[in-house]
């Protein structure tokens, strides 16, 4: 995988349509000095950050007039990564970001690199205190994406006091594996907006990988409850690449638990896993996380042509697209009436030196 990758674009996607933009020659990418703000290339950044921060992979969620952005971040620049989160209000139909405010730090042991984050809110009990906020997050031992876990922490704020649950991951891959992805990932719903929830993962074991869904009962995570099967999400119906699998993706559910949202990395081919140029939003009825004969009904497939701004003579689009986080309301869902989507996803630009990108 590149290192100078990027945080997070909000573009808006339809439910039920979309459209393809004509394809034009890029031009050739600005240099921007060390400590500039990074340029809005392509679709617009949710927030600015300066060269040498590496921000992506969000959970984003909205609670009535309020955003809240978990992500990867760097404390320092060109710093050992950490988790960041940033509150925004909305003031006149835009949203305004406050600070950063570093949230979680690696570990000593199986999460000294920490990756991914997704957050949810319910009522979970730990050590005889009860926590508004649940996040599950993927680490490994190892610089690298190889031989990852699942671990918790939870808090009562999401700008501060994140306590980190047990000192084992709850998904740990077998050593057996240790040369494939592991399990990473996670995507978190809630099921009754207390401690039932819903986690969907990516899974790496040697020639598999995919995405499984599994219950998890953490309303007291001292004695968490983690089933021990699962349902492998099907890939019937995906367009994102020629042997399309469902990874590197979020759910969300509609708030009536009618139907099931996907966003998902769409690589280039079967024989370039490595990098993805696109990604795809997908819908289901909820038998999708029961049935294997289940399909999806793809919406779009995002590409960086999709994100030139052909108003804009410097516009690119961007070269990679990846980790696509659905917007929802605190406990993973969205309105069973909405027409449209906002999806969250990270970016990168080739050309551009140390450009570490952040977008929503």
């Amino acid at each position: 995988m590149r290192l100078n990758k990027s945080l997070v674009l909000v573009a808006s996607a339809l439910l039920l349509a979309s459209c393809n933009k004509p394809t034009e020659v890029k031009p050739v990418p600005p240099i921007y000095e060390q400590g500039e703000e990074k340029a809005i290339l392509g679709t617009g950044l949710m927030f600015k950050e300066s060269l040498g921060f590496n921000t992506k992979d969000a959970s984003i969620f909205d609670s009535e007039n309020e955003r809240y952005v978990i992500y990867d971040a760097n404390e320092e620049r060109k710093g050992e990564q950490v988790f960041a989160a940033r509150k925004a209000t909305l003031v006149e139909g835009k949203w305004e970001y406050g600070e950063k405010h570093i949230i979680l730090k690696a570990g000593t042991t199986w999460d000294k690199y920490i990756y991914q984050p997704s957050v949810v809110k319910g009522e979970f009990s730990y050590n005889n205190t009860t926590y508004k906020y649940l996040m599950a997050y993927q680490g490994n031992e190892e610089e690298g994406n190889y031989h990852n876990h699942i671990g918790l922490a939870v808090s009562n704020d999401v700008l501060d006091g994140w306590v980190k649950v047990g000192e084992t991951p709850i998904l740990q891959n077998p050593d057996i594996y240790s040369g494939s992805f592991g399990y990473g990932s996670p995507s978190l719903i809630s099921i009754d907006k207390k401690g039932k929830i819903l986690l969907s993962y990516s899974f790496g074991e040697t020639q598999l990988s995919g995405t499984r869904v599994k219950e998890i009962d953490a309303s007291n995570l001292n004695s968490l409850y983690v089933n021990d099967g699962y349902v492998e999400l099907p890939n019937g119906g995906l367009v994102g690449r020629e042997d399309a699998i469902v990874t590197n993706a979020t759910l969300a559910f509609f708030d009536d638990y009618s139907n099931v949202v996907l966003a998902n990395d769409g690589m280039p081919s079967k024989n370039e896993p490595g990098n993805a140029s696109s990604f795809e939003i997908a819908r289901a009825t909820n038998d999708i996380i029961s049935s294997a004969s289940a399909t999806w009904t793809s919406l779009k497939k995002v590409t960086g042509n999709d994100t030139i701004d052909f108003e804009k003579e410097d516009s690119l689009g961007w070269d990679e697209l990846f980790s696509p986080c659905i917007v929802t309301n605190e406990y993973g869902l969205i309105s069973k009436d909405a027409t449209k989507l906002e999806i969250c996803y990270s970016a990168y630009q080739e050309g551009v030196e140390d450009a570490r990108y952040t977008a929503s």
